[in-house]
């Protein structure tokens, strides 16, 4: 598993799915539903690095499904 602490700014789905342990699709499906917010630079969909983690928080917490 790839650690958050790595020093980027954002992750790439690919990359944001492989520190979360889950798959590409599911992650694309949380952006889609609203539940994991991203932002589109040029033809990449990117995930700032406080977002992954907040949401990694809520995971844990229960608050997202």
């Amino acid at each position: 598993m790839e650690k958050l602490s790595d020093g980027k700014l954002a992750y790439r789905v690919d990359e944001a799915a492989q520190a979360l342990g889950v798959s590409f699709t599911q992650v694309r499906g949380w952006i889609r539903e609203g539940k994991l917010r991203a932002l589109r630079v040029g033809r990449r969909v990117l995930i700032r690095r406080e977002v992954l983690e907040e949401f990694l928080r809520d995971l844990e917490e229960g608050r997202v499904r």
